[in-house]
């Protein structure tokens, strides 16, 4: 039962979860940033930098299942806490790294503590709030996100200038630190106070389902792998993608055996086959991982071309992106109404429209003239960001609502983890493909990075529409099921 959502408790489990969702967010977004000087110095291959930029997706999506199962069984404050304080550390060896081997350690370790942080924070927003008063708050999750997205590239645009590209990388890396840990200790205090369920929590009338899933976790990790590996393994490509596509088909092929058989047994499976028979819960996932994967995949890609492609400063990159971040934080905070008036069918017009503006910035991009790409690119991302706030939190209350509810903590942690697999693959292909595209070309060569911005514009709006065609089926669904019968 949920807690009142004007309850004191309730407003300071929310504050908490917000600054979770805010200092891993801002993380993230600030290496975006720092991606050409992480490349420069520390002499980073194609593939190690997209190892450095999708690994921390990687570990952050295989963590989200098993811990917020843990979550439902053990309560939510300690893997909350345990988690940021993971994240910190995983913080702290990134910014001391030598080389950038050890840069990718560093982000897999903060991947696995934001991946055991993040599942609670959902299981917290829906254990204390329910209908529109949950769509508030998961609205306000959401913009604390875009919130973060604002800030980060001026933060760490600023820092990279104010320290130059040497020291600035390592201080935009290591911010997380402090402020991973004093979230970590807010937490504790907090949800110790029993306002956030750090008890032992159990579904109504019955025990959680016992034992823990290893063999699922592992067959998820390898389907990802191979998903993630023909983008980056250094490799002869007739090798790599037969290796691959068989590693994936075979993964597929046993997950969908072992689940049912394991969940037969009386145990919980990573992908409860309770969620997969509920259409409006899969066909919201497909929203939200291919809207999630190709947002990160591009922003990554942004920053590079803003930097390398037009020759701009980390700071006036991060102002090419700041009014479409704004623009995002204000549609999430009005995007409950949105929900509350139009439901599924505002998210698919959202996704929709999406789709046209991301056709419209490659078109915009390959024919605009030189003088003109970046106020075409800070259009672009005043409208992407407009219908990607509306988005959001409307199709994770109607993805969520769409779970049972003994399944709430692995509901909210399998919707993140198709998300993080979708970032993963999308931030290593665009990534990929555009440094491809460019050739090498040297810093400020504009039309040699064009031609790479617009194939990724492209890929952004083939995977908006993929996501309009599942949006629109559960409208359909949801509209026949409503219809009375005739019979």
């Amino acid at each position: 039962m949920a807690v009142r959502a004007d309850g004191r408790a309730s407003r300071a489990v929310l504050r908490v979860c917000l600054a979770t969702g805010f200092v891993t967010l801002l993380d993230s977004a600030i290496l975006t940033v720092a991606a050409p000087a992480l490349r420069s110095e520390l002499g980073a291959t194609t593939a190690q930098l997209q190892w450095i930029l999708a690994g921390y997706s990687l570990t952050f999506g295989l963590a989200l299942v098993p811990a917020g199962r843990l979550g439902d069984r053990l309560g939510r404050g300690g893997p909350l806490a345990v988690g940021l304080a993971l994240f910190a550390a995983g913080s702290l060896v990134g910014a001391t790294a030598s080389d950038a081997d050890v840069l990718v350690v560093a982000r897999l370790l903060q991947g696995v503590g934001a991946g055991t942080a993040n599942p609670q924070v959902i299981g917290l927003l829906q254990d204390h709030y329910a209908g529109s008063a949950r769509a508030r708050a998961l609205g306000a999750y959401a913009s604390t996100g875009a919130f973060a997205m604002v800030l980060s590239p001026l933060v760490g645009g600023g820092i990279l200038s104010a320290l130059g590209p040497a020291a600035g990388w390592r201080v935009a890396v290591g911010l997380a630190a402090p402020l991973g840990l004093a979230v970590a200790v807010v937490a504790q205090r907090v949800l110790r106070r029993g306002s956030g369920g750090a008890g032992r929590r159990t579904p109504p009338g019955g025990r959680v389902g016992g034992g823990f899933d290893a063999v699922g976790l592992v067959l998820v990790t390898l389907v990802t792998l191979g998903l993630l590996v023909p983008f980056v393994a250094e490799g002869p490509r007739a090798v790599v993608l037969p290796l691959s596509l068989g590693v994936l088909v075979a993964a597929v092929g046993a997950l969908v055996v072992w689940e049912p058989r394991y969940a037969r047994r009386g145990r919980t499976p990573v992908l409860a086959p309770a969620l997969l028979r509920s259409p409006t819960y899969v066909l919201g996932c497909v929203v939200a991982a291919f809207s999630f994967g190709a947002a990160l995949g591009y922003s990554a890609v942004l920053m590079l071309f803003l930097q390398d492609g037009t020759g701009l400063s980390p700071v006036q990159a991060g102002l090419v992106t700041t009014p479409g971040a704004v623009a995002s934080v204000v549609a999430a905070n009005l995007s409950w109404r949105l929900f509350r008036r139009f439901g599924r069918r505002g998210v698919t017009v959202a996704v929709g429209a999406k789709a046209l503006v991301a056709a419209g910035t490659a078109l915009a991009v390959a024919v605009a003239p030189t003088t003109t790409v970046v106020a075409a690119l800070v259009v672009s991302q005043v409208l992407t960001g407009a219908v990607a706030g509306l988005t959001i939190s409307p199709n994770q209350t109607l993805t969520l609502e769409g779970a049972p509810g003994t399944e709430r903590g692995v509901a909210g942690a399998a919707l993140q983890l198709v998300q993080r697999v979708a970032a993963t693959v999308c931030i290593a292909a665009m990534t990929g493909t555009f440094v491809a595209r460019a050739g090498g070309a040297a810093p400020g060569v504009l039309d040699a990075h064009r031609d790479g911005l617009v194939v990724v514009s492209a890929a952004v709006a083939a995977l908006a529409l993929v996501a309009w065609v599942a949006s629109l089926l559960d409208e359909r669904l949801d509209e026949r099921l409503a219809r009375p019968s005739t019979r």
